[in-house]
């Protein structure tokens, strides 16, 4: 860990231990030893290697209070919200609106977007609802957050029901029925 508490050799998205004190990532490393089995998938071989270690009786680290003692390292406090909106009504966004239906033979989410006064303008086919939202935002399809929101959620239940043979009907929860 380097002294702007950054994971060193971490691949992942903020590898980043600023809540937690030092001693307690020292006391951690302490108790932690590393064995890479990366490329072991056969149990026997992994099941006798745990027994192994377990038999050589680690000790207890000697610092462990710190465990205890330390208290959290403050860098702002976090506000807990309620859930939002109960059904509230998604205001009209100016850009138009979408209606996403499935092509199961083509395995795709399709995507088709209206202008305000309901004439067909785009339409974006693709197998997961990242690239359909991404085209959205970057063609600027969409002005609302609000809209925004809806959309990823409903491109999320389209992907999931392209991936699991639900039945996707907008604005419906998702069904198992046969489709």
């Amino acid at each position: 860990v380097t002294a702007e508490r950054r994971i060193t050799g971490a691949l992942g998205h903020l590898p980043v231990l600023d809540h937690i004190p030092a001693a307690q990532i020292e006391a951690f490393r302490q108790q932690v030893e590393l064995i890479d089995r990366t490329n072991v998938s056969e149990i026997a071989s992994l099941r006798d290697e745990v027994a192994a270690l377990a038999a050589r009786g680690a000790e207890p680290v000697a610092d462990a209070a710190c465990w205890a003692a330390a208290e959290p390292v403050e860098s702002g406090k976090i506000v807990r919200l309620p859930p939002g909106g109960g059904g509230a009504p998604i205001e009209y966004d100016t850009t138009g609106f979408w209606v996403f239906t499935l092509d199961r033979d083509a395995n795709q989410i399709v995507a088709h977007h209206h202008l305000p006064d309901n004439t067909p303008a785009h339409e974006i086919r693709a197998r997961t609802a990242e690239g359909i939202l991404q085209s959205i935002v970057l063609h600027g399809l969409v002005s609302q957050m609000d809209h925004a929101g809806y959309l990823g959620i409903e491109l999320a239940k389209a992907e999931a029901a392209l991936r699991f043979g639900l039945r996707y009907e907008q604005d419906q929860h998702l069904r198992r029925e046969a489709v």
